[in-house]
């Protein structure tokens, strides 16, 4: 078994271990998309791809960093989780507000549209 098969008691895919296996943890050892895919083989978008499954399907703590240095790491500490949470939260409140100004709308109608978009999802 795997190191990260054991530590989260899960089988990974082939993609998932190859970018698992490069990820570093801590913030200051963040890898980017660009070297991840250079070193793993697989294009940007499925680096991304699976990052996403290894946050979303595996739940391991992969978080982001648009600065110095920008790349993915294994977040550790609660400020890295925190600094990385409120990073994404950011996002998706601009995307969100991106959204209203095209529909001509109201943030809270398209955050009340999306949470009814994702309740049909998850059923």
């Amino acid at each position: 078994m795997d190191q990260a098969a054991f530590e989260f008691g899960l089988e990974l895919s082939d993609d998932e271990r190859a970018v698992y296996g490069l990820l570093r943890h801590g913030r200051a050892r963040a890898m980017s998309a660009r070297d991840l895919s250079e070193r793993t083989g697989l294009s940007d978008v499925q680096v991304r791809q699976t990052v996403r499954s290894l946050i979303m399907g595996c739940g391991i703590l992969v978080a982001s960093a648009v600065d110095d240095p920008p790349g993915f790491f294994i977040a550790e500490t609660p400020d890295e989780i925190i600094t990385a949470t409120k990073s994404l939260r950011h996002r998706g409140i601009m995307i969100l507000v991106r959204a209203a100004r095209l529909q001509k709308s109201s943030l809270e109608m398209v955050f009340n549209q999306g949470r009814l978009e994702l309740e049909g999802e998850i059923r």
